[in-house]
Parts: structure tokens; sequence; C-alpha cells
């Protein structure tokens, strides 16, 4: 077993900011955990420097910057600005997500649409994530899917006037989010986040527009598979949706490889990387015997946790070919998020645009 290695390596989902101000244990999660903290908004720096060095330790070539928490989209810009070539970036409507915390306006879809077509309109943004944005408000409403359906509709309009990805958030971390604060997001059935098959309407509604299924189902939740498998069943119905895969141990990239209609085109190496790295646990003897796990119960961990490394030993456990794997972990990235390899012909199936 070894570290997977690819021509051109691309990482669909990283974060490149942090919080500056420490806040309690259980208000780590975003906006939806930090009410108890809502008169203090954490300030947010730009963390680009430590992805760098870890960038550089394992040759990944680019990084698809997304937003979450309190991240904001101008400090993903600038980091896009002082290094071209080695990131991109994904927007979110961090003001209209902000304004509602604080109380000084309801969170509302013609905002958070007017944010995201001004951010996309600076050629800055390759796309909009992480997921659909949605009412993050402690103590939201709760919405009919039939009006979050609407609300999604817009956001992928915004997409195919563009031209850029759409994401998908698929799946909830175990501990806080397993039986807290952001359960009462993605522990309904009805909402989006916590059922991937909602996603076959969006899909077949916007054919045209590329939509990327976060985590496949897998985001630090350990062991459990069940949103994974819904994930291959929207993935295979679609040729528009992709899965990123980074969080999978081996035994998870199997079945969607021997699936003809998801295959290594459809997959996209996306780990999760930095401001919200995942700890890896550890079961000897069972399959998986090591996995993501985000407990945050457990613990905070005080060290910068190493997502690359891990990932990276459980694709290198796959014996396919290069070809296939070099799709994986960078070719279909470039595709979809306005890549320029070095070379045109260093994927198979790789079309310059």
């Amino acid at each position: 077993m070894g570290l997977a290695k690819g021509i051109y390596t691309v990482d669909v989902h990283v974060h490149a900011q942090r919080m500056a101000a420490k806040v309690k244990e259980r208000n780590v999660g975003g906006f939806n955990a930090l009410s108890d903290t809502m008169q203090k908004i954490p300030d947010v720096y730009d963390n680009s420097e430590r992805l760098l060095y870890f960038m550089d330790r394992y040759s990944v070539d680019v990084c698809v910057i997304m937003p979450a928490f309190v991240m904001k989209n101008e400090i993903d810009a600038d980091i896009v600005r002082k290094h071209p070539d080695r990131f991109r970036a994904l927007c979110w409507d961090e003001k209209t997500q902000l304004k509602a915390h604080i109380g000084e306006k309801e969170w509302n879809i013609k905002d958070c649409v007017q944010e995201l077509d001004e951010a996309l309109s600076t050629g800055m943004f390759v796309g909009i994530g992480e997921g659909m944005p949605c009412d993050h408000t402690p103590g939201f409403k709760r919405i009919s899917w039939e009006e979050r359906f609407d609300q999604i509709c817009q956001i992928m309009e915004l997409c195919r006037k563009y031209k850029v990805v759409a994401t998908y958030h698929c799946g909830f971390p175990a501990g806080y989010a397993g039986g807290g604060e952001l359960s009462r997001v993605q522990g309904h059935p009805e909402h989006d986040w916590a059922n991937p098959l909602l996603a076959h309407e969006v899909a077949a509604t916007f054919p045209d527009v590329p939509l990327v299924l976060h985590h496949g189902g897998i985001e630090g939740s350990g062991y459990r598979t069940d949103i994974y498998e819904q994930c291959l069943t929207v993935a295979r119905s679609h040729k528009n949706v992709y899965l990123e895969c980074g969080m999978w141990w081996a035994e998870l990239y199997e079945k969607p490889l021997l699936d003809p209609n998801i295959g290594c085109e459809k997959l996209l190496w996306g780990t999760d990387m930095g401001a919200a790295s995942t700890p890896q646990d550890w079961m000897p003897g069972c399959v998986p015997t090591t996995f993501t796990n985000q407990n945050i119960n457990a613990g905070l961990p005080a060290h910068q946790i190493d997502m690359w490394g891990w990932s990276l030993r459980e694709i290198g456990r796959l014996n396919i070919p290069q070809d296939d794997l070099n799709l994986i972990l960078g070719g279909n990235a470039c595709k979809l998020y306005q890549i320029k390899p070095p070379f045109t012909r260093l994927f198979k199936e790789y079309i310059k645009k």
C-alpha cells in the first residue's frame, strides 16, 4: 500500500481560511452551530500558506477552495489572484448569511441569488458551493421540498448562466451533527443535505449543468454507507452528476468503478482538506479498517490533520489502470473547474475548452 500519484493532481474540496477567534467546542460547526455566540462572529484569515506546504509535500498541483462557516468570498478570490496556477474557488452567499445570523435581515433567496450573481460576474469563481446555499439561521423555519426546489432552481439558473459547477452537499458528520444542532438541517428527510435522492429532480431539470455531490455520501460519518449508496444511484442515473470521493476508503471505489454508468470518468478526488480536515478512526480486523470520523464530541484536535496522506493511501490500494487513476486525481477536475493542465493531451477524454 502506498500513496497514489497522478500526472496532474487536483483536490476539488479544500478550505483555505481559518477562524481567528476561539469559540466553544460545540460552536465550531458553522452558522447554525454558533447560536450561543451570535454577537461574536469569529474573524477568519488566509490560511493558504499552510495549504501550499501540504500541496508541495504531496505533489498536489491545484486545489479548488470551498467557502463554509464564516469564510469570505473575497479572501478566497485574493488567494486565487495571488496563486492563479494553484487555486480555483467557489462562492457562496456569505453576506446574506451573516445578516441573517446577526438578526439584521431574514435570509431570503432573492438576496442570496443577487450576491451569488455579483460574485460570479467577477470571473473569480468557477462554481457555487459548498453545497446549495440555504437558510442556516439558528431556529430557521422548515420548508417543503417544493419551496426548497424552487430556491435550488434559481441557484442552478445562475450556474447555467455562467457555465460553472453546481455542488450538492451529501451526508453529515458524526457527533455534534449526528444528534446535535446541525441535525435540524441534515436530519430532516425532506432536506437536500440529508437525502441525495432529491438531486434526481435537480439533475434532470438542469442536464447541462455539472452537479458535484460533495463527499460522495461519506462526510466524516464513520463507517455508515447508506447515503453513499444513494449518491451512487443519482450518479448512475444522470450524465451531469459527479461524485467527490476523497473521503472514501478503498473498498468504496469498487462499486462505482465497475458501474458502466459511473466509472472513473465521474469520480473527483476531494478531501475537505484545510480548516475542516477530518480525523480518521481505526478498527483493526474490520472493513473498513480505517475511516473518517468527524466526531466533535470527542474534542477538537490541536494539530493540522493529515487528510491527504490517508486518502492517497486508500486510493493507492486500487489496482486500476493509471490512466483511470489520473482522471480521478485530476483529469475530471480539469474539465469541470476551468483548469488548464500543462499539456492538452495529458488525460484521456480531456477536451480543451
